[in-house]
This record gives structure tokens, sequence and C-alpha cells, in this order.
């Protein structure tokens, strides 16, 4: 696969989606808010929220080796410390299918144990806040289309899942060949990423019930990771790891059902990028229909009940 394929791949899968999502947008208005549809500012402070917050992704990604850096830079860190042979030809035919499939499961691994115990961790719960604070669920939102903090947990991620398929190599047995076809995996978990938070595909059960064959993290599953009270689910790209540690939650349960989404407390786009530090003031919140997008009456509406 040539980079200039990789790229269009790469960036085109979540745009696909973008679309996809703003059509089932526009397709369910009728069922928020009651009918009622967001002022035109609206719209023009969530774009602004979004460049805001893809600054600070791209930034803090910028900062770091890319995924194919550090593919070269580990393949030769592995040859010298071992000693073990480079084969400067790419990984090809059956072995391709055997590493990248084990890499994958092994990736989703790493995943599920940074998501779970590092970014859901009180200490770090600063890092991964704003991708819980939308209680709607789709591809566009801040948060979710652009992750401000995300290089603090794809960094480690990614550098553990190249040690671990160069490390299937040896454990193989085999010459430390060029894995830059391992592409295919990278645009695997960019489609899973994306795939579990489009509120389109989440239309389609058929979906579902198709990917959990694979153990692969489906739309529906992943939505109730994002529910206020529900904790689970918290593999992006498999779901495999949710079952062994038992953490898994059933979609299809009645009682994981119709559950409110975002987050349980007071929190605002500024909030989340500030570690608390500043919110948005009344009048900005009230002028930007942010009451549409975030909890910021949960605190309330929970000190009424106490009461």
């Amino acid at each position: 696969m040539s980079n200039q394929l990789f790229l269009i791949l790469f960036l085109g899968i979540p745009v696909v989606f973008v679309a996809l999502d703003l059509l089932d947008r526009h397709m369910t208005r009728h069922d928020r808010h009651d009918g009622a549809s967001p002022r035109a500012e609206t719209l023009l402070f969530l774009l602004a929220v979004l460049a805001i917050y893809a600054g600070l992704q791209f930034g803090g990604l910028a900062l770091v080796p890319s995924a194919e850096t550090l593919l070269v830079d580990l393949r030769r860190q592995f040859s010298q410390w071992l000693g073990w042979p480079i084969d400067p030809q790419s990984i090809g035919g059956g072995w391709l299918v055997i590493i990248s499939i084990l890499t994958f499961y092994l990736s989703g691994l790493w995943d599920y144990a940074l998501h779970r115990w590092f970014s859901h961790s009180r200490p770090f719960w600063w890092s991964h806040e704003y991708h819980h604070l939308p209680n709607q669920v789709f591809v566009a939102m801040p948060g979710l289309a652009v992750r401000p903090f995300v290089v603090i947990t794809s960094f480690p991620a990614t550098f553990a899942t190249v040690v671990s398929a160069y490390g299937l190599l040896l454990l193989f047995g085999l010459p430390l060949w060029d894995l830059t076809p391992l592409k295919i995996l990278l645009l695997a978990h960019t489609f899973l990423l994306v795939a579990s938070h489009s509120s389109f595909l989440r239309r389609f059960w058929w979906v579902h019930h198709a990917m959990k064959w694979l153990a692969l993290t489906t739309p529906q599953e992943h939505l109730l990771h994002h529910t206020v009270d529900l904790n689970g689910n918290y593999g992006n790209f498999t779901i495999l790891w949710d079952r062994v540690f038992g953490t898994y939650l059933d979609p299809t349960l009645a009682e994981n059902q119709n559950h409110p989404l975002g987050l349980g407390y007071d929190q605002d786009f500024l909030g989340t990028i500030t570690l608390g530090q500043l919110k948005m003031p009344e009048w900005m919140r009230e002028r930007f229909q942010v009451a549409r997008y975030c909890n910021i009456e949960a605190e309330a509406k929970a000190e009424a009940e106490l009461t």
C-alpha cells in the first residue's frame, strides 16, 4: 500500500462517517429537543470548539514519532540488542495474515489496559474527560471527532503495538521484516474507532450481530461505555478483553438500554481542557445552547432530588 493511498484512506474514513452521521442527525432532528433546531451561532460555536480541540490534538501528536518511524527505529533496536537478522523485504503471504491478526488482538489488550486503568483512573481522568462530555454520541461532536489529549494514550498504545508485532516475529523465529504492510492494521483501528461512535451505524442491528462474531467493538456496545452510570466495554477496537476481564455489557439486554449519556456532573467544553479550573460563564452557555450537548445541570438536578 502506497503512502498516498494510506493517507487518503486514513483521512477519508473519518470524513465519510462524519457525513453519514450528519445525515443521520438531519433525518432524526425531530426526535430531539421537541424538534427545535440549534441556532446558527450554536453551530458556529461547535465549529470553533472543533478547531481548538483539533489544534490541541495535532499539536500533541506532532511532538511524538509516527507509527512508521516507530516501526523503523524499533526494528533497528531489536536487531542491535538481540543480534537478530533484519530482512529488508516486506512481510508477505500467510505470515502477514497471522501477524496482523495476532497483533490486532494484542493491540486491543494494550488499548483496554490504558483505557480502563489509566484514562478512567482518578489521577488521569482529566486526559479523557472531554471524550465523555457529549450527551449525544455521534462522530462529528467535539471530543469524538477530535480529541485534544489523545497523544497521552495513543503514543504508548502505538509503541506497545509495534513492540508486539516485532515480538511475534522473534517468538516465531522469523527475521525482522519490514512491517509497513501493517498499515492495514492502523486503518482497521481508525475504522473501528470511528464506527464505534457512529450514530448512523447504530441504527442497524445487523452490524452489531455481524461484528460480534469477531469480537469487534460494535456501535451499540460502545454506546454503553458512554452512559452516565454504566462501567464497562472499555475496548475501542475489540470487545474480547472486556469479556476476559468481566467488564462486558450486552446492549441487547433491557437493563442496559436507554441510559442517559455523557457526564453525571456539571462540565462544559472549556472545563474539560482546563482541568475544570475554568468553565464557560452562564451567559455563554445559554447563548450557545451548551445544555443541548453537555449535562451542565446534572449537579443541580441531583441536589434537587436529595432535597
